[in-house]
């Protein structure tokens, strides 16, 4: 069903570009070229009712009011407010052309950007069936510019340099809210470079799979940013620009780390199926099938399956044993993060327990203290503030609360070179347990410390 906006602008005989267009000539008119919309951020307002922020809806309704010959009013166009609920897996398979991904992704950076995002998490099932069907999908990929400028091998290999050192830096620093400004924008002008630039076959294999990374990246510093919806829809959409370049390598990391992305929130069994999905298509690459199963390892864990993650736990760490050479976007995965990964669920399993839980706990600090401690990982300093943080929980869960201090203190300093709003929360989540204890006086010590740290991140 066609929104009224897209009705309306039927009517004025004018596309989704040309109102961009409009709105942005009106706001330089009156000297607020600040103010300027994205060409593409129309099209999510014809197609899913979205409404922007003020001043944009008050400025449309003044172009389509002077362009008709009548006054149209803002209820007019949005008649019921639709403001952040974009569902995370809606429309992705409704287009056969990888130009309609491209497109559903331009739309997406101009949904994403701002101090709330405009998309929502789905269910479990609906992740899960979105998963599959991406993995179903068969899209072509035809397009060719003829007659505009042509995109050089060398640039192309410049904007690929440029991913790597992106995710090298969010290794470091996280997913802040410039963080998401700054990755968002970079895919942002990459797809503007795919959709007026011509380029030669080879090349354009090139920047799609440029496309594919930088939307995986873009879905990770998302979910890193605790913004599970926008996550999501970068990922699968991710997820079918790569299948669309038959690269089932990046097909299945994407969905693997949507299996991850599943667990966190809390779906369980639904996050086994998509781990499950991924182990299916993975293709015969020793260290991709190392990073699966433990995916699978992570999921099972969040459903409460301690036998399933014995299982794949020890198998992804038998199967990075036996590896050598890693594809270039599994660069950081190093028998340390396996052994973290694991740390972590078992906390997660232990948390969940009651019969187990001491030495599931003690078997979870036993793999999180080294690679928490301080001066560890010194190149992925937010992982190690990630660890950390589930390191104290175990202790405080544990009942060991001077080795909770300990762990927490240790884990604060790295709050001045880490921005993930995720870990920030971990810690944050921290505080009640910590007040909860507050009559010993190593914590009560601590707790002015930890508030400090907190205000300040």
């Amino acid at each position: 069903m066609p929104t009224v906006l897209g009705e309306i602008l039927g009517r004025a005989e004018m596309n989704p570009r040309q109102l961009a267009a409009s709105i942005n000539a009106w706001l330089e008119s009156r000297g607020l070229g600040s103010r300027r919309i994205d060409p593409t951020a129309p099209y999510a307002w014809v197609r899913h009712g979205y409404k922007p922020y003020d001043p944009i809806p008050a400025v449309a309704a003044a172009v389509l009011s002077e362009h008709l010959g009548y006054a149209v009013r803002v209820e007019q166009l949005w008649p019921a407010r639709h403001r952040g609920g974009l569902p995370a897996a809606i429309d992705l398979g409704t287009g056969t052309s990888v130009d309609d991904i491209v497109q559903s992704l331009s739309e997406l950076t101009t949904l994403s950007t701002g101090k709330q995002s405009d998309v929502a998490a789905v269910s479990g099932p609906d992740l899960a069936a979105a998963v599959l069907d991406g993995l179903q999908a068969t899209l072509s990929w035809t397009r060719r510019n003829m007659g505009q400028e042509r995109i050089l091998p060398a640039q192309v290999q410049l904007i690929g340099a440029h991913v790597a050192a992106l995710r090298k830096l969010d290794d470091r620093h996280g997913g802040g809210a410039l963080s998401l400004r700054y990755v968002t924008s970079e895919l942002r002008n990459v797809l503007d470079l795919v959709g007026s630039s011509d380029y030669e076959p080879t090349v354009g294999r090139e920047l799609m799979t440029i496309v594919g990374d930088l939307a995986q990246l873009v879905g990770w510093v998302h979910f890193d940013a605790h913004r599970y919806g926008a996550a999501e829809r970068y990922m699968l959409l991710s997820e079918r620009v790569v299948r669309a370049l038959d690269d089932l390598g990046r097909a299945t990391n994407a969905i693997g780390m949507l299996s991850y992305i599943s667990a966190f929130a809390g779906h369980g069994q639904e996050a086994v199926h998509i781990a499950q999905a991924a182990e299916r298509c993975c293709p015969d690459d020793l260290v991709l099938r190392a990073r699966v199963t433990g995916r699978i390892a992570t999921a099972a864990a969040a459903a409460g399956d301690l036998s399933g993650f014995r299982h794949a736990s020890e198998k992804a760490r038998e199967l990075l044993d036996s590896a050598s050479d890693a594809p270039a976007y599994l660069y950081y995965l190093e028998p340390e993060q396996l052994i973290a990964e694991a740390g972590q669920a078992l906390v997660v399993l232990g948390e969940h327990m009651t019969v187990y839980r001491k030495p599931l706990l003690k078997e979870a600090i036993s793999l999180l203290a080294p690679v928490s401690a301080p001066g560890a990982r010194p190149h992925y300093p937010r992982s190690a503030l990630l660890h950390g943080a589930f390191l104290t929980k175990a202790y405080l869960l544990n009942g060991e609360l001077e080795a909770a201090v300990d762990a927490a203190r240790a884990t604060i300093t790295r709050l001045s070179d880490v921005q993930s709003l995720r870990g920030i929360t971990y810690l944050r989540q921290l505080r009640p347990a910590f007040a909860r204890r507050s009559r010993s006086p190593v914590v009560s010590e601590f707790l002015p410390d930890f508030d400090r740290a907190l205000s300040q991140a």
